[in-house]
């Protein structure tokens, strides 16, 4: 899995330790390529499904994860864990069950907004 950080701001957690999104694809047999980053934005996660294409031969899942107060990230963490984690995974296993054919396939995007919590 590859990582990248945007810049923490003072005072602020991301949503999301890259060890819970490792630990829930490895639980899953999820194997397929993934890049976290984790983006000084409102607090979402989001994931997409990217097909293989001319600049990179391979499916991938590409996750986003923002931040929130810091005061608030365990509450959250623990949320992610629990709850998105697991919806993320159900959701990631039935796009790789789609045939590789599939338009479906092609259009697929996990996104929950964590800001109402």
């Amino acid at each position: 899995m590859r990582i990248e950080k945007d810049p923490l701001p003072t005072g602020y957690s991301f949503v999301l330790r890259s060890q819970q999104l490792e630990s829930a694809l490895a639980s899953a047999g999820i194997t397929v390529d993934t890049a976290l980053r984790h983006i000084n934005s409102s607090s979402h996660f989001t994931a997409h499904y990217w097909l293989p294409n001319p600049n990179v031969a391979h499916e991938r899942f590409y996750v986003t994860a923002g931040v929130v107060p810091a005061g608030k990230a365990r509450d959250i963490r623990e949320f992610m864990e629990t709850k998105v984690l697991p919806q993320f995974i159900t959701w990631a296993k039935g796009v790789l069950a789609l045939p590789v054919n599939s338009t479906m396939r092609e259009r697929q995007q996990f996104t929950v907004d964590l800001s109402v919590l």
